[in-house]
């Protein structure tokens, strides 16, 4: 599954790794990045601000599975 996205939206990007686990997403301004077990992944990413919006999206995807065990508490 591929998905596009015209920004750097870290928290939706999330969402949709969530979702599908496996799979490429590309961000217009940005190119093709490739995310595995649910996790963005920095195989091949040698630009640094792409490497610090992956690290924010894995944030924000730690960040929604926290909040997923408060809410059951």
């Amino acid at each position: 599954m591929k998905r596009s996205f015209r920004e750097h939206q870290a928290l939706q990007i999330a969402r949709y790794i969530r979702s599908y686990y496996r799979g490429t997403f590309y961000i217009e301004q940005s190119g093709p990045f490739h995310f595995d077990a649910g996790r963005a992944c920095y195989d091949h990413v040698d630009n640094v601000k792409w490497k610090k919006l992956l690290a924010q999206i894995n944030k924000e995807i730690r960040n929604m599975g926290s909040l997923r065990v408060l809410a059951s508490n």
